[in-house]
């Protein structure tokens, strides 16, 4: 079973962290966002994953041979034109299936039922914003209607951000009418508005309500992710190479060549070679070798 994973984008609400790492690298409860991504699919049996990368995507690649559990293909998105023209550059014209994952969130579900499944199927869930999101309306578990951030939806149900396609040929043909007749949604080539394509032909789709979404994209969900994640097993994700001093570290993730001293910490994400020296902090990421210093938090007697 091939995958398409696009991780193209800069990342501009995770900025300046963006700015110098890859977001889908970003780190929580102590791996990268794509790694538990990663994870998942091949856990579910998917071993050949192609990349769209982009933005610091040289850091994918290098990543990416350091995980031995998929076989990776990397393309190049030269040209910003929305999510449906980045997953384009990874389709073949064949009848072969293919799952696409974005690449900002962890979601959770029955990854093997998805992959069995006999029609394409798209996860879904309820959102609280539904003009946000490309949204489904259902007949049974059939969806018979998608459009992509609507004026008046028609219901509650957003593509959460994981499709099983049965044919990438189709999906690939749908796309080119897109482009062909310049057909875009908020100036993109959207996915939403290329599955609405193939629906109008008569392909079939039907939806899969998933356990849980687990966004990353904003620093709000990103700290809610890593806390989540990490109240599971009640510990901190800290790598062998740092270094804790004198602290107290509550649902923190601290990546490689890190230092903390005589300070207090709460669901705090550090990234490579930063430092942390009396502080108080909660809700922050601590950019790559940033250095934080301030006045005495903790005492010895901590």
């Amino acid at each position: 079973m091939k995958a398409i994973i696009p991780v193209a984008g800069h990342g501009t609400r995770l900025e300046p962290h963006t700015l110098k790492l890859q977001k889908c690298l970003l780190p929580v409860a102590g791996k990268p966002v794509l790694e538990h991504i990663l994870d998942r699919l091949t856990d579910a049996g998917v071993n050949d994953i192609t990349l769209i990368i982009g933005h610091l995507g040289v850091q994918v690649q290098e990543y990416c041979n350091t995980y031995k559990k998929a076989k990776f293909t990397f393309v190049q998105q030269t040209e910003r034109l929305g999510l449906g023209h980045a997953v384009y550059q990874g389709l073949k014209h064949s009848d072969d299936p293919v799952v696409i994952v974005l690449g900002d969130s962890i979601l959770e579900l029955n990854y093997k039922k998805l992959l069995s499944s006999k029609y394409s199927t798209i996860g879904v869930d309820q959102v609280p914003d539904p003009k946000r999101f490309g949204i489904v309306e259902l007949s049974g578990n059939r969806i018979i209607s998608m459009v992509e951030k609507p004026i008046n939806p028609p219901s509650n149900l957003a593509l959460i951000g994981i499709y099983y396609i049965t044919s990438q040929k189709e999906l690939a043909v749908a796309v080119e009418y897109l482009i062909k007749n310049d057909i875009r949604t908020k100036n993109e080539y959207q996915l939403t508005d290329a599955y609405r394509v193939m629906l109008d032909r008569g392909h079939v789709f039907e939806s899969l309500m998933i356990d849980v979404c687990l966004d990353c994209g904003i620093p709000a969900t990103l700290f809610s992710t890593n806390q989540e994640l990490l109240e599971r097993e009640n510990y901190n994700a800290i790598h062998s190479t740092a270094i804790v001093e004198n602290s107290d570290l509550s649902h923190c993730t601290i990546s490689k060549n890190c230092k903390i001293v005589n300070s207090k910490l709460q669901n705090v994400i550090m990234l490579h070679g930063s430092q942390v020296q009396n502080q108080n902090l909660e809700d922050v990421i601590v950019g790559i070798d940033e250095r934080l210093v301030g006045e005495v938090v903790l005492g010895d007697s901590v």
